[in-house]
């Protein structure tokens, strides 16, 4: 389990901005729960939830944090039916899949950098 500052350092690195506050909401019930926290927002619907509330940026920021927690992005479905233990983490997930999946984003996020804002007409 990554600190609040390992978080925000990764994402001041790979996307410019530490998002404290996104963390902060992720990691709220912490306290409360220990590591089962993960369980109350550490899935796709947080993500889209931190979409619909802060953007898209706030999004990939807890996508990353996401899978460095979780190798991987479970749904809360996945916590319900125990596809996924209290940490998040299927049986046979691993830091290697999580890591290619955070060089994705990056890649992706580099590939826009260069090319500029994308619109429909090219």
């Amino acid at each position: 389990m990554a600190h609040l500052y390992e978080h925000c350092y990764d994402c001041e690195r790979w996307i410019g901005r530490d998002w404290e506050e996104v963390h902060l909401w992720l990691d709220e019930f912490f306290t409360e729960f220990g590591p089962a926290h993960r369980c109350q927002r550490h899935h796709i619907e947080g993500i889209e939830e931190i979409r619909q509330k802060l953007g898209d940026e706030a999004a990939l920021a807890a996508k990353i944090h996401i899978l460095v927690d979780c190798w991987g992005i479970p749904s809360k479905a996945d916590y319900e039916n125990c596809f996924v233990n209290q940490l998040g983490q299927e049986e046979d997930s691993t830091w290697e899949e999580a890591w290619k999946m955070i060089q994705e984003i990056r890649n992706e996020r580099d590939v826009g950098r260069k090319n500029g804002p994308q619109t429909l007409s090219g």
